[in-house]
């Protein structure tokens, strides 16, 4: 089977994966990001690797895949394999797709494959800025990070503050600056309008 269709195939599953916060929107910033953080910076990744990744790194975390007291990433390298395979995807990349999906959260060191420190930065970065502050507000009441406003304010607040520690391409600290001012700007916003955080 040739890319456009395995690719096609892995789209269509992601597609099925609705979420405001993680769902394949998400998926789809993230894997632009990655190939853009690779093409400025004159990384030779492999594509195919970081699109499978892209789809399915976050499987884990839906109700009908989930695994309690199980990180979702975790899970979602679990459930790589038959995912992809299932869907025409070259198994001898999957090894890649699942490095690169082991490391992709903001509180998990990436291992030395680029694929996986690109693919990293880009999460990391979709956690940033106004889209972050979007995604966070997005899933109030939703997930036990945010159970009501100001818990997800806090948490805003922390990812501000924690995020860009956690970039390691000199690109994706480049717009992760601009994406940490652009949280700042939120805050310093909302905190003037709500009696410094008092009224929310």
């Amino acid at each position: 089977m040739n890319k456009s269709e395995w690719e096609k195939n892995i789209k269509k599953f992601a597609e099925t994966l609705s979420h405001p916060a993680w769902g394949h929107h998400h998926s789809e910033r993230v894997l632009k990001l990655s190939i853009h953080l690779a093409k400025k910076q004159n990384h030779d990744i492999d594509i195919d690797s970081i699109i499978a990744a892209s789809y399915i790194h976050d499987v884990g975390a839906f109700p009908e895949y989930r695994v309690n007291d199980m990180d979702h990433s975790d899970r979602s390298i679990d459930l790589a394999e038959e995912i992809l395979v299932n869907r025409h995807f070259p198994v001898e990349k999957i090894k890649i797709v699942k490095d690169v999906i082991k490391g992709h959260m903001f509180y998990r060191k990436p291992s030395s494959r680029i694929e996986s420190i690109i693919f990293h930065d880009s999460d990391v970065l979709d956690f940033m800025g106004f889209i972050g502050v979007t995604r966070i507000l997005a899933i109030v009441g939703l997930d036990d990070w945010t159970p009501d406003l100001k818990s997800a304010v806090r948490l805003i607040k922390k990812f501000r503050k924690e995020l860009y520690g956690k970039l390691h391409t000199p690109l994706a600290k480049e717009i992760g600056k601009a994406r940490e001012k652009e949280m700042e700007q939120f805050i310093t916003k909302l905190s003037s309008e709500t009696n410094d955080l008092k009224y929310i």
